[in-house]
């Protein structure tokens, strides 16, 4: 097998663990065209770390790329993707950093945990009067969008209808779109882009307590937000908050069926909880991969990246790399801290990692304690088709047999 195609197997299987272990042991760079003409793919964590703060990588020309490799339909219509902090550099991402996080405050962030904590109880509650359910429409996908809603301000009445676009629109992530992907996509953004335009010029008209509201009043540097890249980022805000955040919920509950001793320990110790989250960020974080393009001609433990060269920062393999932790594949809640990259590093970490990892811990702790003995049967999982995003699309859950801890 060449290693082109042992990165294929590791984005494609729905069980990538031996892939990956296997490049997290390997060489430093891979050459996989197969994923888009002259792509490096980086599998090991030092290398991925490195890129991730190095300052002669840059995600602005990422924009151009994803833009450019869309359908020729939808260019003119997805456009202010470019305004995402995502995907702007230097003093552009500062301002915008500052702006959001500006918004996106630790308080709003803290304020919101009883209300998680009694969302999460409601719909396992539901799912346990049901005598079952599927976990990822009953309690992955449900809570995160009506953390998010909180978050933003939107009525909890419209999170069907911005879940239904999200899902609709993160189908830009993958590569080629057939036609009806393409309508679809081009329908949800437009949808996505009205709606949020009407919330932006209601929270100006009508301040609030909110994430929109902050945005519109934030200021950084003498500059604000303009009104379109405040409607783009809350775009962002929307599919980034809700739809990694569903996945590390349906990983953390697979989890906890594998290593039930360490589940139940996070009903008795916050702590053992919230090492748990980092362990499962770790061994099946939500993203399999990121990417930067070279803004100079530089090179990586030695290997030549020429500028504009695309780089693919292999996640989930760098997760996995045993010179940066003791037996990776093994799962530990309790081994010696080593910050993963489940969440990016650098000036572009996720700065919603805060709210996703909330959510888990409270999911976890919820689920373990819950007297329905409520399980998932991990043998009966379907996987999304997806070589960015580790996404289940659904997870059978029964009650009354969960294995003893």
């Amino acid at each position: 097998m060449t290693r082109q195609q042992l990165v294929l197997d590791a984005l494609d299987a729905d069980d990538p663990a031996p892939h990956l272990d296997a490049l997290a042991r390997g060489g430093t760079a891979i050459d996989c065209p197969d994923l888009g003409s002259g792509r490096l793919v980086l599998p090991r964590y030092a290398e991925v770390r490195h890129v991730l703060r190095d300052p002669a990588f840059g995600c602005a020309p990422s924009a151009g790329h994803f833009l450019d490799d869309l359908p020729a339909a939808l260019r003119p219509a997805l456009a202010p993707v470019a305004s995402w902090a995502l995907y702007a550099d230097g003093a552009d991402h500062r301002r915008l950093r500052s702006l959001l996080s500006k918004a996106f405050t630790p308080r709003r962030v803290a304020a919101l945990e009883d209300r998680t904590a009694a969302t999460a109880r409601s719909l396992l509650d539901r799912l346990a009067a049901a005598g079952g359910g599927d976990a990822v429409t009953g309690l992955a996908f449900p809570l995160p969008v009506l953390t998010i809603c909180a978050l933003l301000g939107l009525p909890a009445a419209d999170q069907d209808l911005l879940k239904g676009l999200s899902d609709d629109l993160i189908r830009i992530v993958e590569p080629d779109p057939g036609p009806e992907d393409v309508a679809r996509i081009a329908a949800a953004w437009h949808a996505l882009w009205d709606y949020f335009t009407a919330v932006v010029a209601e929270r100006r008209a009508r301040p609030a307590d909110d994430v929109v509201s902050g945005l519109v009043r934030a200021e950084a540097e003498g500059s604000r937000l303009t009104t379109e890249e405040i409607v783009s980022n809350c775009v962002s805000l929307l599919l980034g908050g809700h739809e990694t955040t569903t996945n590390l919920i349906t990983a953390l509950l697979l989890a906890a069926t594998a290593h039930p001793a360490s589940a139940a320990a996070a009903t008795r110790d916050p702590r053992a909880a919230a090492a748990f989250v980092e362990e499962v960020l770790r061994t099946d974080g939500p993203s399999k991969i990121t990417a930067r393009t070279a803004l100079a001609d530089t090179e990586v433990a030695g290997v030549p990246v020429e500028r504009g060269r695309r780089v693919v920062l292999l996640l989930a393999s760098a997760n996995r790399d045993p010179r940066a932790f003791d037996r990776p594949e093994r799962f530990d809640p309790a081994r010696a801290a080593q910050p993963h990259l489940a969440f990016g590093h650098g000036p572009h970490a996720c700065f919603g990692a805060a709210l996703a990892r909330l959510q888990a811990r409270i999911v976890l702790e919820q689920y373990a304690a819950h007297p329905a003995a409520l399980a998932v049967h991990p043998d009966r999982v379907r996987w999304k088709p997806s070589r960015v995003l580790r996404s289940a699309r659904s997870l059978p859950l029964s009650t009354g047999h969960r294995s003893a801890a």
